[in-house]
């Protein structure tokens, strides 16, 4: 006899809207994945700076958190904006000088050429020289035609990222205000208070470990810094390298190193550019030397100081990290260590449960 399978047909249209209510569930997402990714952030950067908020919490008179937050908040700002003072008017003064002495660099650039002309004319090259110059300019004026409409889109995205920050801003700050009155509300909600008190240690030994992997990248971060300022000083003493650039550059290196991967490179060309302003020898010198130590930092120190920071391995750090880069860009290779980390004590409370039942039958 065949076996008959019978589907009523509430049964069916019972699918058929689940399978619905996931599309809808699934486009809703897709169309606010940046309002969830800004809301991520915020809430990243709320863990983070939760710890100093409690601390300023608990020093100022009344114990008030909104107080300790906003100095936090502001904190973060000063330094943030000192790292934007320090960097921006060398750019500005470079750019001018070199604006103004432009006419005299090409006019010796063209003496010193001369000869150039003469070889092209002897063997014959002039023909191919000017059709290389034209369709160079060519390309000049087309570049130069679409340079307007590079400039509004620069401004529309700048205007747009500013409001982007203004608005992970305001949120980090509200979660820093608000966050233990939700969380407490949300702890409410499991009347057992057994299993509260066990889910309450799972979520703290998670949240330990996104500070731990701060205190790791502050402790990274503060090596690269040092380092970088060591070396403009070095090079200040033997190529003329202006003392000045110390701690722009300490201060660029040591911000950059929070982003995995894409940050050292970041922070090395940003240091390059600076010094190549003064000097393209002793930048060149501090490119190699912020390479060289960057590279010995990442490879071996880093991945050494977060295992012990966090309790895993060097290599299951490494390979978190690739991972969040390919799936999230530069915010997931950020979050992919702390992720990696609150997944491994889920799958340890995971395995401890399953093992409770087995040894209490053995007794």
């Amino acid at each position: 006899m065949k076996n008959e399978f019978h589907i009523s047909a509430r049964t069916l249209v019972q699918f058929w809207l689940v399978l619905l209510a996931i599309a809808a569930i699934v486009v809703a997402i897709w169309a606010a994945r940046w309002a969830i990714v800004m809301i991520l952030v915020a809430f990243f950067l709320a863990l983070v700076l939760n710890r100093p908020t409690e601390f300023f919490a608990r020093v100022l008179p009344g114990h008030s958190r909104g107080l300790g937050a906003t100095i936090t908040f502001l904190i973060t700002l000063i330094i943030l904006g000192g790292v934007v003072t320090l960097i921006v008017p060398i750019f500005l003064e470079q750019t001018a000088v070199f604006l103004k002495s432009l006419p005299d660099t090409l006019a010796h650039v063209q003496s010193e050429t001369q000869w150039i002309g003469f070889l092209i004319a002897e063997y014959g090259l002039t023909d191919t020289f000017n059709a290389m110059v034209t369709d160079a300019g060519e390309q000049f004026k087309s570049f130069a035609a679409s340079l307007g409409g590079m400039s509004i889109n620069f401004l529309t995205d700048a205007v747009a990222m500013i409001a982007n920050t203004f608005i992970i801003a305001v949120l980090t700050l509200f979660m820093l205000i608000e966050g233990p009155t939700w969380l407490q509300k949300f702890w409410d909600m499991f009347p057992d208070k057994k299993k509260r008190a066990k889910y309450q240690g799972l979520a703290n030994k998670m949240y330990d470990v996104v500070s731990e992997y701060v205190i790791g990248q502050v402790i990274v971060a503060t090596i690269c810094g040092i380092l970088a300022g060591v070396g403009v000083f070095v090079l200040s003493l033997t190529f003329g390298l202006p003392s000045t650039l110390i701690l722009p550059i300490s201060a660029i290196t040591f911000i950059t190193t929070f982003i995995p991967i894409f940050g050292p490179i970041v922070g090395c060309a940003v240091a390059f550019i600076l010094a190549l302003l003064y000097n393209p020898i002793a930048a060149v010198i501090l490119l190699v030397y912020l390479t060289v130590y960057q590279q010995v930092l990442w490879n071996f120190v880093s991945p050494k100081v977060q295992s012990r920071q966090i309790k895993i391995s060097a290599l299951a750090i490494l390979i978190a990290i690739v991972i969040g880069m390919t799936m999230g860009g530069v915010f997931g290779a950020i979050v992919a260590v702390p992720i990696a980390g609150c997944v491994i004590v889920l799958f340890r409370y995971y395995l401890s449960q399953k093992t409770k039942p087995a040894a209490q039958s053995t007794k």
